[in-house]
């Protein structure tokens, strides 16, 4: 089997994408996103591609940008210049930022080709260069708007490959693995360590397995308004407010008898449901806002709670003031009773059952005990005569840890 970086990480987000792009070779739509990021890259290999120390000028870098640039994707020629003007000012701030330590680089648009355990692994570096002390750094560019987490350099297998290859080909492992993120010129470099090599193996060769046993079930993420295979997805394909926002990010034909056009309905309709998604986009931002600042909140009253406890105590007072108004400091006293005894008191006189309630989170320790299984949760759930549904709203993001 042969795969890339690309097609890994694009099985990792969705199998069934992967299967409609590798397997049924469905065609992707143009991408103005792909056609800019591969023309930053054709320019930066024409300012490194060079046989003799001395570079290219700033001029020269801006004219190859012109002679290199995909118009691919954009939405109109306006969007096209926007975008044009943005790649030059990202080489002009490149161009100053790396002209005072230029120098040839080992190699630029390395190709190479891995071996892991019978699977074929190819893809190609973006640059190596030779550091100070002899050692190799691995250079990929990156066009993205922001920097990713911290987290993504030790769980992205986009380095471990390039780590790998590196030491295939040269014979040693690369000292550093570096994402140089483009737009705010910035470098996120890492030391990759044997077992992360392993790991990144071990990642590789389950994908692998996964598509050698044809496993290509749908998967949700936050990437699938803007999948080139919505309208077959089975998920989205009769869900007409995501096809909705997939026509505004341009992955439906504008054909007026395609599947999903007649899904969505007339283009008032698309109108409305892409207006609606918005709206409810900017409620969902509102209250994740509102919950970070409940949280924070909190947490600040939890540290000032403290404080003044703390000085109530030392100070002996029962209240304190500030600008604002003041504060009464009062004891609030829990009750605990011992239930043998209590039980003993009151059963003679036939009040134990009067002050019995059903307390449901010592009932569902209860089941939950693996001794309490069988028998007793049967004879439990033969005793619920009422269950009430609610519904609690949580943070997708939380579960990501972004």
């Amino acid at each position: 089997m042969r795969l890339s970086y690309s097609a890994i990480s694009t099985y990792q987000k969705c199998p069934l994408s992967y299967k409609f792009q590798y397997v049924d070779r469905l065609p992707t739509k143009p991408s103005h996103y792909l056609s800019f990021g591969n023309s930053i890259h054709a320019a930066l290999e024409f300012f490194y591609g060079i046989d003799t120390p001395q570079p290219h000028s700033l001029e020269r870098l801006l004219e190859e940008l012109d002679n290199v640039w995909i118009s691919d994707g954009y939405e109109n020629e306006a969007h096209e210049k926007e975008y044009k003007e943005k790649g030059r000012a990202i080489l002009t701030t490149f161009y100053h930022e790396n002209l005072p330590s230029f120098k040839l680089p080992v190699a630029v648009e390395k190709q190479f080709t891995l071996d892991i355990d019978g699977i074929t692994l190819v893809g190609v570096i973006d640059r190596i260069d030779r550091l100070s002390n002899g050692g190799l750094e691995v250079i990929d560019y990156k066009t993205n708007e922001k920097l990713p987490p911290k987290t993504k350099l030790n769980t992205d297998l986009q380095l471990p490959i390039y780590h790998m290859a590196v030491e295939e080909i040269y014979g040693t492992p690369p000292q550093k693995v570096t994402f140089y993120f483009l737009v705010p010129n910035q470098k996120m470099s890492a030391r990759k360590t044997n077992p992360e090599i392993k790991n990144a193996k071990d990642t590789i060769l389950k994908v692998a397995d996964n598509i050698q046993k044809e496993k290509f079930d749908p998967f949700k993420n936050p990437l699938c308004p803007w999948c080139d295979f919505i309208e077959h997805c089975p998920i989205y394909r009769d869900d007409p407010v995501m096809l909705a926002k997939a026509a505004s990010n341009g992955k439906i034909p504008k054909a007026s008898n395609s599947k999903s056009e007649q899904a969505i309905g007339s283009r008032a309709e698309i109108n409305n449901l892409k207006q609606s998604a918005a709206e409810i986009e900017n409620v969902v931002d509102e209250y994740l806002a509102l919950t970070r600042q409940i949280r924070q909140a909190r947490v600040r009253l939890d540290e000032l709670q403290n404080i003044i406890h703390n000085y109530c105590e030392k100070q002996g007072l029962t209240s304190v003031s500030g600008t604002r108004g003041g504060l009464t400091r009062m004891a609030h006293k829990t009750t605990h009773y011992n239930v043998d005894k209590l039980r003993s008191l009151l059963e003679p006189r036939g009040l134990w059952e009067k002050v019995l309630d059903v307390n449901s989170k010592l009932l569902k320790k209860l089941l939950d005990d693996e001794e309490s299984r069988g028998e007793l949760r049967k004879l439990i759930e033969a005793a619920k005569e009422v269950e009430e549904i609610s519904y609690v709203l949580y943070i997708k993001d939380e579960m990501a840890g972004d």
